[in-house]
This record gives C-alpha cells, sequence and structure tokens, in this order.
C-alpha cells in the first residue's frame, strides 16, 4: 500500500534495478519510513549511529545514500530510477533516470534530523571512510544557496525553521 507522504518533498522513490520492486524513503517528523515492494518499516532517527553520502558528480554515476543504526542494520537507497514492467512503465522498461532533486531533499534533512536526534551520528560524505559533512553541502548542491525565495527542505513557507 502506498503511503502519500512517499510522493511528499521528503519522500524519495526509488527501483535499484529493472526487475526489483520499486521501493520508497520519507521522513515523517523524527521517523524514516521505508517501502519495499509489500513489506514496510519505520526507523527513530535517535537509532541512526551514521549516514554516509556517496554523491559523484551530476550525470557520472549514481549517488548513494547509507544509514547504519546502532544495532548494525544498514538501509541503502540510491537516485536511480529503472523503469520497470508493469502496465504504466512497459514502454519505458529498462531505461535509468536519475532522481537526484528528491533524493538530495531527503538525504539532507535525514542528515539535519539524525543529527538533531542523536548528536554523535556519524555523517560521512564520500566513498570508503569518507570524510565529515554538514547537511548544509547537501542544499549548496542541490543549489538551494544563493538563491533568494528558496527555502532548504526544513524550512516552511515563512522561511522559519520549525520542529518536525
Amino acid at each position: 500500500m502506498i503511503d502519500v507522504r512517499e510522493n511528499s518533498r521528503l519522500g524519495h522513490l526509488f527501483r535499484p534495478s529493472p526487475f526489483s520492486p520499486d521501493r520508497a524513503y520519507w521522513l515523517d517528523g523524527h521517523v524514516l519510513r521505508w517501502r519495499s515492494g509489500v513489506e514496510s518499516g519505520a526507523l527513530n532517527l535517535s537509532q541512526v549511529a551514521s549516514v554516509q553520502v556517496i554523491l559523484p558528480p551530476a550525470g557520472q554515476g549514481t549517488a548513494r545514500c547509507i544509514v547504519r543504526t546502532v544495532a548494525g542494520r544498514l538501509h541503502r537507497f540510491s537516485d536511480d530510477y529503472w523503469f520497470g514492467w508493469n502496465r504504466v512503465e512497459r514502454h519505458r522498461w529498462g531505461v535509468r533516470e536519475h532522481r537526484r532533486g528528491t533524493f538530495l531533499g531527503l538525504v539532507a534533512a535525514l542528515a539535519r534530523r539524525a543529527r538533531k536526534a542523536n548528536p554523535a551520528v556519524v555523517l560521512t560524505y564520500g566513498p570508503g571512510w569518507g570524510r565529515p559533512f554538514a547537511p548544509e553541502e547537501l542544499d549548496r548542491a542541490r543549489g538551494f544557496m544563493g538563491q533568494t525565495g528558496v527555502h532548504t527542505p526544513e524550512q516552511g513557507e515563512d522561511g522559519q525553521t520549525g520542529t518536525a
């Protein structure tokens, strides 16, 4: 069953291969929710131990995010969407598109909220061990900085940050 918040501005839908079910991740306050086919679940952001973001230049690879919980469970998602073999997408089967806008919106808000819920969370940028990063770097990658009238995913229409 599809939750309407999957399509919100803090939601991201992806399909890692043409043969896998589509997967969705979205933020609901301080809870990261996901759906993969018919399975679904939730993760309280205070249980997040690390967030790793791998962000190659646009058009030169797949952006990935790996969330590790305190218990050691991994949640992986990317900006890839492969069109599948269903009635709606069949005419584009096997075609891949990057959904970097929704990916960056979710990851920036996730990093910001995880850091607020658990100050000990480790935020790394890049493959391997990576380097530490601040969520504001992802806002710049998405093009928020320096634009007037554009608000980051954590801000409302009035430009004020609120509690989610």
